[in-house]
């Protein structure tokens, strides 16, 4: 073998190769960012608008993704008032943190007329009934088995929570979390957290898409999720925290910190953090909520974003994401580390 044949073998052998882009994945890019595109026209105004257009939002994605977890198990034809136990309850505790608020402080809304959030509670007797009422469910039918009654109670709790975070990440920055620091009732950098938490969320998903079409061979967990690569997790990760982590640092430097006092230029080191954790924790989100539906054997949660799925299908990164966040900063705030 000559010389430059060698070194051509050698060439081939190490080059990256792109997939080849089927005219099915085409047309499902096509789907997949046309849908992307009329959910952001519907989302960005209400987040930048917050307050009651934001409440209203997250209200609508209440309703519809406590529905499409609570249908997972339609097939079994259950009573329906288990169902509806389930979904009034779940209602009940996503905004049980802003009942008790008022209840305890006597307000709700700001001197400026925002809303506020500074923290994330649970209804323990909220839940006590839930759960007692599952297990009664599973007493009087033999078509809701214990396994049903854990499944209906760990979503409603999980999704209750994660609400709860993504309700926080919007009105914390306007509560009492960011040291008594004025936003002077400007909406938009008031709206910079949640703008953060989803670019490190969907930052991860968008590039993962792609860079796993692209370049992905090697599946991560095809038990679970058969399309997901190695590949395209760390294109991911990468394109998550680059474009998080310059979004609050730039910020921050022009003196418009995401939160000030905790994610600021002068704690840069929470930003590092929280920046290079997000695009893993969406990951793990989105391996539950594959593992739910390989559990009972669907393809999605329903058919309402075309390209999707349904509602859970698209935000299930970002409401552990959101949760994950949402913590973490409660924590920084009441445990002020030093680092």
């Amino acid at each position: 073998m000559s010389e430059e044949s060698k070194n051509n073998k050698k060439f081939h052998t190490t080059t990256i190769q792109i997939n080849e882009i089927t005219e099915k994945t085409k047309k499902s890019i096509r789907v997949r960012t046309i849908t992307a595109l009329v959910i952001a026209a519907v989302a960005i105004p209400a987040i930048i608008f917050g307050d009651w257009v934001f409440l209203i939002f997250g209200l609508l994605i209440s309703v519809l993704g406590t529905y499409e977890f609570i249908r997972v198990l339609k097939h079994q034809k259950h009573p329906i008032w288990i169902d509806i136990l389930t979904f009034v309850m779940t209602l009940t505790f996503i905004y049980w943190a802003m009942f008790k608020s008022y209840m305890q402080n006597g307000e709700l809304i700001n001197s400026s007329g925002h809303l506020l959030m500074s923290d994330l509670t649970v209804s323990t007797l909220g839940f006590a009934v839930l759960i007692c009422g599952l297990f009664l469910g599973s007493m009087l039918t033999s078509k809701f088995s214990v396994p049903d009654v854990c499944y209906y109670f760990a979503m409603s709790l999980f999704f209750s929570l994660s609400i709860q975070a993504v309700y926080f990440l919007r009105f914390a920055p306007m509560s009492s979390i960011t040291n008594g620091y004025d936003y002077g009732g400007n909406q938009i950098p008031s709206c910079l957290l949640f703008i953060y938490m989803v670019i490190g969320c969907f930052g991860s998903d968008i590039g993962a898409y792609y860079i796993g079409i692209l370049f992905g061979k090697h599946k991560m967990n095809p038990r679970i999720s058969p399309n997901k690569t190695w590949e395209g997790f760390f294109g991911g990760v990468i394109s998550s925290f680059v474009l998080s982590f310059t979004f609050a640092m730039v910020l921050s430097a022009c003196n418009i910190p995401i939160l000030k006092g905790i994610l600021d230029h002068e704690h840069w080191y929470w930003i590092l953090i929280i920046s290079m954790i997000m695009p893993i924790v969406s990951v793990i989100g989105d391996f539950i909520f594959s593992a739910i539906k390989r559990h009972y054997n669907i393809k999605d949660f329903s058919n309402l974003l075309p390209g999707h799925g349904g509602i859970l299908d698209r935000i299930d990164s970002l409401l552990v994401t959101s949760l994950f966040v949402s913590i973490l900063i409660i924590t920084i705030h009441y445990f002020p580390f030093v680092v």
